[in-house]
């Protein structure tokens, strides 16, 4: 009615309640919006550093991985053994042998083999097979050609043979005795050097390290004419023999 006092239809405590609550609602939507513009802008910059990183830590570890791959040796070293001690060689520890490398595990090792050829020959010779340098074309016991399924191993290599009877007689052998067969009496003609060796073989001539005859062809000789040297102690060589 006209003239009569307004109703109130929330009490002072009410509204003072729902004005706090509206505040509270305030400040933490205030709160959110300034969290989540603070985490977007902390992401763009972390997504404009993180290539950066990301690049250089490839970079590193790019770099790590191709100086491992220089450092280690390949598995057929990894399978080679010193002649001298029967250790594991090292890459950087080797001679000329038959145009190709002879790995050591030590310096002293080098000195101890040059002052004892021919105690060593044998395990000279199975590392070279055994890193690949020197592959098998004969048989080691008859001469004549091999059958691939006549073999047996020697000295931890596969070793073909030309009949049953030359494997039969290497089978009774000692171990000793079949090395010497096969590594040592029957290498120089039944194994040869491998023409992709590498740099290692410079041409068709090839030089006795022990006189210095120069011998021409596509292989060393069985033996030196001139000393008497076996098949190993020759060389590639680019040098020629002189005309008389």
């Amino acid at each position: 009615m006209p003239g009569s006092p307004r109703v109130e239809t929330k009490s002072r405590k009410e509204r003072q309640t729902l004005l706090q609550v509206r505040r509270g609602l305030d400040r933490r939507s205030f709160l959110k919006a300034w969290a989540a513009a603070f985490g977007s802008a902390a992401g763009i910059a972390a997504a404009h550093s993180l290539p950066s990183k990301a690049a250089a830590l490839a970079s590193e570890a790019t770099a790590g991985k191709e100086k491992r791959k220089e450092e280690a040796p390949s598995k057929s070293l990894l399978a080679a053994r010193c002649p001298v001690t029967g250790k594991r060689v090292s890459q950087d520890v080797s001679v000329d042998y038959m145009g190709g490398r002879l790995y050591f595990c030590s310096a002293e090792c080098i000195d101890e083999y040059r002052a004892n050829r021919a105690k060593y020959e044998v395990k000279a010779n199975v590392q070279m097979v055994v890193t690949g340098q020197v592959k098998q074309t004969r048989c080691p016991l008859s001469g004549d050609d091999f059958e691939p399924k006549v073999r047996m191993k020697v000295c931890g290599v596969d070793v073909c043979f030309s009949n049953a009877k030359c494997l039969r007689d290497a089978k009774r052998a000692s171990l000793e005795k079949r090395a010497e067969m096969v590594f040592g009496e029957g290498f120089d003609k039944a194994f040869a050097i491998h023409r992709e060796t590498g740099s290692a073989l410079t041409g068709d001539a090839w030089e006795c390290t022990v006189c210095g005859y120069i011998h021409v062809g596509s292989s060393p000789p069985t033996t030196c004419p001139k000393c008497a040297a076996k098949s190993s102690a020759f060389r590639p060589t680019t040098k020629r023999p002189m005309s008389k």
